[in-house]
């Protein structure tokens, strides 16, 4: 059941000020009621503002009570919300200062959810001299943002990366060996509270020699852990992965076919890949099952390179499958 206005006459919320007396002229919160057994809420068209102070006013004497009663009165607030710190920029990957010239993406981690709006203006890759690289990255339509708002891409442009292609004859790559350059994250990115970057964040890199080679997975270093504990097994590769691919493109079966659950650490530049079981290692053969999704930092992946030379008539379809290294616990 909803009331108006005798439920209003018995239940009055305005806005408080503390130094109104009460009983002088408030300004009132308007908003609905409900009756429910024993009680009457009082639900506001808009929510109650945080941090100002509101005064809820309970008359019983339009009910008659046989017992006399007297105005009831509660001063509330809500709490402010605390403000957040000012976002930082917490990592970018690759992680190495040594990246190759042939490089596809960063990864820009940040402390706080982003806005969308602010890349165009705010990112940007500085050549040698500190001006603006231009053409060197990738403007894509819509800002690509992992769900968290927390940890965008960014992609460099894929046609001056691949050879024999329009961008790549007319102005090269967007790279160039043994040149420095900086990725520069722009202090008017904003978080979605509306403040701006604590400062301006720079990483620093020279350019080293093009990969243009698929992931040979049977390159590959194991170290694998011993029976009866929770020792991590180690892969190492002989150049950098796809930090984000590799979190969630390998994993371990044990011999009766089940996935092993467990935790991942990914470091030394994303070349080393170490996983810790949830439970102790038993003695037996297992499997790394590797999907075809997985990618190094210049977009190659187990099944092919990404800039492969194209041969005339030639299918640019591949198999999609996974690869596997079966290693034994002791």
């Amino acid at each position: 059941m909803q009331g108006g206005g005798l439920l209003q006459s018995v239940l009055q919320v305005t806005v408080a000020d503390t130094g109104v007396p009460t009983g002088d002229n408030l300004p009132d919160i308007f908003g609905r009621y409900q009756v429910l057994e024993g009680a009457i809420r009082f639900i506001p068209h808009f929510p109650f503002e945080r941090g100002l102070s509101y005064r809820a006013s309970f008359d019983p004497r339009p009910f008659r009570l046989p017992e006399p009663s007297e105005v009831l009165t509660l001063q509330f607030s809500l709490p402010k919300e605390q403000d957040r710190p000012a976002a930082d920029v917490e990592q970018i990957f690759p992680s190495s200062d040594h990246l190759p010239e042939n490089l596809l993406r960063f990864y820009v981690c940040f402390s706080n959810s982003m806005q969308r709006g602010r890349v165009e203006a705010e990112i940007s890759i500085l050549d040698p001299e500190g001006e603006p690289a231009p053409d060197v990255l990738y403007r894509a339509p819509v800002e690509l943002w992992d769900k968290s708002m927390k940890c965008l891409t960014v992609l460099l442009d894929p046609g001056r990366l691949k050879r024999g292609v329009g961008p790549n004859r007319e102005l090269g790559p967007p790279l160039k060996v043994g040149q420095e350059y900086t990725l520069a994250i722009g202090s008017g990115m904003t978080d979605l509270s509306g403040h701006p970057l604590r400062k301006t964040f720079y990483k620093r890199f020279r350019v080293i020699e093009a990969i243009r080679a698929h992931i040979a997975v049977d390159r590959w270093e194991i170290a694998p852990p011993a029976a009866g504990g929770r020792a991590p097994l180690v892969l190492e590769f002989p150049w950098p992965l796809d930090w984000a691919l590799l979190s969630h493109t390998i994993t371990i079966v044990s011999a009766d076919a089940r996935v092993v659950g467990g935790q991942t650490l990914i470091d030394h530049g994303e070349r080393r890949w170490s996983f810790v079981p949830a439970l102790p290692w038993t003695a037996g053969s297992y499997r790394i099952c590797v999907a075809s999704a997985l990618e190094d930092v210049c977009g190659n992946s187990v099944m092919a390179a990404f800039d492969r030379p194209l041969r005339p008539g030639s299918d640019l379809t591949y198999e999609v499958a996974n690869r596997s290294i079966s290693f034994q616990v002791a």
